[in-house]
């Protein structure tokens, strides 16, 4: 007589395969939705980049990003006149125009970040005017009114949560810091889709201005795009809640 499985065998492997399947599954399916983000990412950062090099061209400064992201004016112009160099681009001013609302959304930042005398976590809210490009991609414009893209900027000394660092009385340290910054893009790269976070599917690019660099804030990404951009497939984020809460 020829041997067989018994159906309880069968069930039992069927069950197995079932737990393993399941205990793979997610992870793959979460690779394989970084691989599409990483590569979009890339995409998306040389089209900024593109953009740039053009408008310069245009300004005939190459070179310098002054003109296209000029101190004198407000992101809502620098938005205007950086919209010229997406084909198929659309500018919401706020969230009131027209078929716009669905972009304005928070981003979490890549690691939590605690505004606030409470500790609570927090997201990015900002309502800054956003390019909606023919991709799906979303780019916030902030424009800066630094004169020359320079000056020189005292500010709070903060911790990993961006808590205030306090010193032995309980006061609050303050350092001095360049600022070269023309003005700042934070790119979500698929747009109001999920996981809408810094690192994972959002990123900032600092516009100096003698180049768009990549050496942002940590919890806006920082990290992810330095990864990318060097060709290591490697997203820096931690998941976490909003509202939660930091113990201070």
């Amino acid at each position: 007589m020829k041997k067989a499985f018994t159906l309880a065998e069968v069930l039992v492997t069927l069950g197995i395969i079932g737990i393993v399947a399941a205990l793979t599954l997610p992870a793959l399916i979460q690779k394989n939705q970084d691989k599409e983000l990483i590569s979009r990412t890339r995409k998306i950062y040389s089209d900024i980049n593109n953009a740039v090099l053009r408008a310069q061209s245009d300004f005939g400064v190459v070179g310098d990003n002054s003109f296209l992201f000029n101190p004198n004016n407000t992101s809502e112009q620098s938005a205007e006149n950086f919209l010229k160099y997406f084909n198929g681009a659309k500018l919401c001013k706020s969230k009131s125009d027209k078929g716009c609302e669905q972009y304005f959304y928070e981003i979490k930042f890549s690691s939590p970040n605690a505004s606030g005398s409470d500790g609570t976590f927090v997201a990015d809210t900002s309502n800054h005017p956003r390019l909606v490009l023919n991709n799906g991609a979303v780019v916030t414009v902030y424009q800066y009114n630094n004169p020359d893209c320079y000056a020189v900027t005292t500010s709070i000394k903060r911790d990993e949560y961006y808590q205030p660092i306090l010193d032995k009385d309980g006061n609050t340290i303050k350092s001095q810091w360049t600022n070269r910054r023309c003005a700042f893009l934070r790119m979500d790269v698929n747009g109001p889709k999920n996981p809408n976070q810094f690192g994972h599917d959002a990123f900032e690019l600092i516009v100096e201005k003698g180049r768009v660099s990549t050496n942002g804030w940590s919890f806006t990404g920082q990290q992810s795009l330095t990864n990318i951009i060097s060709g290591k497939d490697e997203l820096i984020y931690t998941n976490y809640v909003k509202g939660g809460k930091v113990k201070l």
